[in-house]
């Protein structure tokens, strides 16, 4: 029994994502001869702790969510993998921008809506 019907796909595309994002480093120091970033380094534990871990976590425990909280946690994951890449192409370029803290915004406005739905449907479960 799983969680959402989309379980299987949600946990292949994590691992596809976490995939990517090692492949990715990897090109990317190629190409800049070795150079690399913590940030871009370590980019594939968001989607592999938080995507394929959480996500068999809920399965185990048969945690149920609502659709609209399945989509701001995966918005989240998207939006902080993402900002960890930016910010490391951002450390290894020298450059220095603003936009890592609009990332840092829009994912925490993203965890939290998402949190509030799952406990708002988790409440209501348990009432009915």
């Amino acid at each position: 029994m799983y969680p959402h019907k989309n379980f299987r796909k949600t946990l292949f595309t994590y691992a596809f994502a976490m995939f990517f994002c090692i492949l990715f480093n990897y090109v990317y120091s190629y190409f800049w001869h070795g150079v690399i970033s913590e940030n871009m380094r370590f980019a594939f534990l968001y989607p592999l702790i938080l995507g394929v871990g959480a996500f068999s976590l809920l399965a185990f425990f048969e945690i149920w969510y609502e659709r609209i909280s399945y989509n701001l946690y995966n918005a989240w994951i998207v939006t902080i993998t993402i900002g960890s890449i930016y910010q490391g192409v951002i450390d290894i370029s020298w450059a220095d921008t603003t936009y890592s803290l609009y990332y840092r915004i829009i994912w925490v406005i993203f965890i939290l809506f998402a949190l509030f739905f799952f406990a708002r449907y988790r409440l209501c479960e348990k009432k009915a």
